[in-house]
């Protein structure tokens, strides 16, 4: 069936990378600062947000998938989301269309937040769909070189927490921070994972991407570092008051988390290395989701 073809493009493991960041940027909002015109509006427009982020997110995966193929990077290629196009399932013009039809959606709910809530969020829009085209266009992808993981953690991690917030608060604060730093690390390791599954492939057609500049140890040993970087992150601010215990709920992420380093250590199958990227994604989704549930626990808790 077509859309069994269609949806390994859309890569369903990456779009952990568009809902967790909505849900702890809404959660910390709820915590810290309440709703400034109501938790039922706030709610009504993070769901848009999440949907937005969604079909954005769908379109840059999908036009990655369509850059790489054209490039030749995807010839060949066994495992991960190109076969539909590798094999000739899905052509070249319906991809296309499918991205411009996926492209409607954000850019429709776009205009209607910044018409209800700041006209702020067409610049801050429009510098992430750049980023996404940049991340696998242009005469030099970022996708290609070792700010990959960088670019779609600001993008896809702090640009969506500082968003959603807003929404919530109507205003900045340096306190979003808290839940930023966590979202920049777990956008990105899910792409470091990707880039490290991929490492032969892509050092075979040229690209330069971090675990190819680091090598592979090397990055892992960054993706290690990052995962005891975010749990210490909780510790510190538990600490200072500014979240509640109850935020320790996101420790439990830390069992695929350790399951995603295991398996790029141990393995150099890529089929084999490929699984680590579902554990990538729980980590990433279970770490927000738990924290927030930590953040409404904690909240109620205030109202005892």
């Amino acid at each position: 069936m077509l859309i069994s073809e269609i949806i390994p493009l859309m890569r369903p493991r990456t779009l952990a990378a568009a809902f967790s960041p909505v849900f702890i940027g809404a959660t910390f909002s709820y915590y810290a600062f309440g709703a400034a015109h109501g938790t039922g509006l706030a709610l009504f427009h993070s769901l848009l947000i999440f949907l937005a982020v969604v079909c954005a997110q769908i379109v840059a995966n999908m036009w990655n998938e369509y850059c790489d193929f054209k490039s030749g990077l995807d010839h060949g290629q066994k495992i991960g989301n190109a076969g539909s196009v590798t094999r000739g399932a899905i052509s070249m013009s319906l991809l296309l269309n499918l991205i411009k039809g996926f492209t409607v959606i954000p850019l429709l709910i776009g205009i209607y937040l910044s018409a209800t809530i700041t006209w702020w969020y067409i610049p801050a829009g429009l510098l992430c769909i750049l980023i996404s085209f940049l991340y696998s266009g242009g005469p030099k992808p970022i996708s290609r070189t070792p700010f990959g993981e960088i670019a779609s953690g600001l993008a896809m991690g702090l640009a969506i927490v500082l968003i959603t917030s807003y929404a919530w608060t109507r205003e900045l604060s340096w306190a979003l921070w808290i839940p930023a730093i966590p979202s920049i690390y777990l956008v990105g390791a899910i792409m470091l994972t990707n880039n490290i599954r991929d490492y032969e492939n892509d050092k075979s057609h040229g690209r330069r991407t971090l675990p190819i500049v680091l090598g592979r140890d090397r990055a892992l040993n960054v993706m290690s570092t990052g995962y005891f970087f975010i749990y210490m992150w909780l510790f510190a601010w538990i600490y200072q008051g500014n979240i509640p215990v109850t935020s320790l709920l996101a420790l439990l992420s830390a069992i695929p988390a350790a399951k995603v380093v295991s398996i790029l250590v141990r393995n150099d199958d890529i089929f084999k290395l490929d699984k680590a990227m579902s554990f990538t994604a729980m980590a990433s989704i279970l770490y927000n989701i738990l924290w927030g549930i930590g953040l409404i626990i904690g909240k109620f808790i205030l109202f005892l």
